[in-house]
């Protein structure tokens, strides 16, 4: 019978080799070829636990002098791998410590029997999960297993375990993981020391049915600006300059107010040709009647009528030169000031009239929203200047024609207010409107905008 080296504590070197090895199974292999020589055994194996069993056959070491019986026996070497497992503590055959009566061995002794060798399992240390287990056999002939040596072994499987098991987590698919984390927050659930858990997950479940189940208002937004229902373009009346103007943008203005003055010099030269030459040719009509000319008296009058029209038409156009507020409202575009002198023609847009007695409201709305609106529905506008209140509203008529808009497409919607105006309104203001256009859970209302863009994705893509 040969004599075993002395053993050493656990070699530093061998926990780099592991940390280095690329794989779970390379790890177990280097730790079970190390391990078996250092305590002259001829086998060796690791099993990982699955599904209550000791999954072998995942790393095997053999030493070349001894009998390959690796692949027999299987379902023996199992069932002592498992043994250990469900007690939780080194189990061996023959017995190596004098309290291995009170733990059950049969497995051990069937597999130590039918291989006629000497058997030592060893438990993977973990938590409240079996790891797995380290198992090593000697044959006969080979000196007997003593009681420190089994600490030894024991010792390096303890430091040797958790990074095998952390290389063989590292190695798993993601759906393991996820499931891993799934039966976690299951445990702590059933963890009667922290109930608020259960209680939170109800209360949450509750509120999730209460989302999913109960109807809610459906409401669509979109941007919300405000205009005058009535608006009127103050033109230039002919060619001229700009004289005065007396209002700016935003100021409020009454029906028949004078807005800007136009340059009326050049008209008051034109009324004054115009009278001359309707006095000469008065005179020449009564000369001709004098004479009895008939001819010449017929020629006189028509110049007479023609430089009548002429001094009315200027004349209309010296009453056109004052711009005046066509009705009580508020300028909301169009600043003189600084084109005090600047030449106009005629028909040039100079400013523009918003009548403050009845408003509009045009929204935005995307277009895949717009065919859940119609006219009637009631909503609500948020003004950006009166942020805290919220105005009511009824859509009134829906634009049939797309504008595009920061890269989306928007119709829009024509809305007017059901309820008191505050005095702050006016027209320009902007906001966010919001419209009811049905009653759904919310929580579908916040999965539908998805689904249908996955429908028409995977049409489009599928088509």
């Amino acid at each position: 019978m040969s004599s075993r080296p002395p053993l050493a504590p656990t070699n530093p070197v061998l926990l780099a080799e592991l940390a280095a090895a690329s794989s779970a199974r390379e790890g177990a292999l280097l730790l079970l070829a190390t391990l078996a020589t250092q305590v002259g055994a001829s086998r060796a194996c690791l099993a990982w636990w699955h599904r209550g069993h000791a999954v072998t056959g995942e790393a095997q070491w053999t030493s070349p002098e001894a009998p390959d019986t690796a692949a027999l026996l299987p379902t023996q070497r199992g069932a002592a791998l498992d043994e250990a497992i469900d007690q939780g503590v080194t189990l061996s055959w023959p017995p190596i410590l004098p309290d291995h009566d009170q733990w059950v061995t049969l497995a051990h002794r069937t597999l130590a029997q039918r291989l006629d060798c000497a058997v030592l399992s060893v438990p993977l240390p973990a938590g409240a999960t079996p790891t797995g287990a380290l198992g090593l056999e000697w044959s006969r002939g080979q000196p007997p297993v003593t009681p420190g040596m089994q600490q030894f072994i024991e010792d390096t499987v303890a430091q040797c375990a958790p990074l095998l098991a952390w290389q063989r987590q590292a190695q798993r698919p993601w759906h393991w993981h996820g499931r891993q984390a799934i039966l976690r927050r299951w445990r702590d659930l059933k963890n009667h020391e922290h109930p608020w858990r259960r209680r939170g997950l109800t209360l949450a479940g509750l509120a999730l049915a209460v989302l999913a189940l109960v109807p809610l208002p459906d409401r669509i937004g979109g941007r919300g600006r405000i205009e005058g229902a009535e608006q009127r373009v103050l033109v230039a009346p002919s060619d001229g300059f700009i004289k005065a103007t007396h209002v700016h943008p935003g100021d409020r203005v009454k029906a028949g107010q004078v807005l800007a003055d136009l340059a009326e010099q050049d008209l008051k030269l034109e009324r004054d040709k115009w009278a001359s030459q309707m006095a000469q040719h008065e005179n020449s009509y009564a000369g001709a009647m004098t004479r009895a000319d008939r001819a010449d008296a017929a020629m006189s009058l028509a110049k007479v009528q023609e430089a009548q029209a002429q001094l009315a038409l200027v004349d209309e156009q010296l009453q056109r030169s004052q711009l005046n507020a066509p009705f009580d409202g508020v300028v909301i575009q169009g600043d003189l000031s600084q084109s005090i002198g600047a030449p106009v023609r005629q028909g040039d847009a100079l400013l523009t009239v918003a009548s403050t007695r009845q408003y509009r409201v045009i929204i935005e709305v995307d277009e895949t929203d717009v065919g859940k609106v119609h006219a009637g529905q009631t909503g609500a506008l948020a003004l950006s200047a009166l942020p805290w209140d919220t105005l009511d509203l009824r859509v009134v008529r829906i634009t049939p024609l797309a504008q595009a808009h920061e890269g989306r497409n928007v119709f829009d919607v024509q809305a007017e207010f059901t309820g008191p105006v505050p005095p702050e309104v006016r027209p320009g203001l902007m906001g966010q409107a919001k419209l009811v256009v049905g009653q759904r859970p919310w929580l579908w209302t916040l999965v539908r905008p998805l689904l249908e863009r996955a429908r028409l994705g995977l049409w489009s893509w599928w088509g």
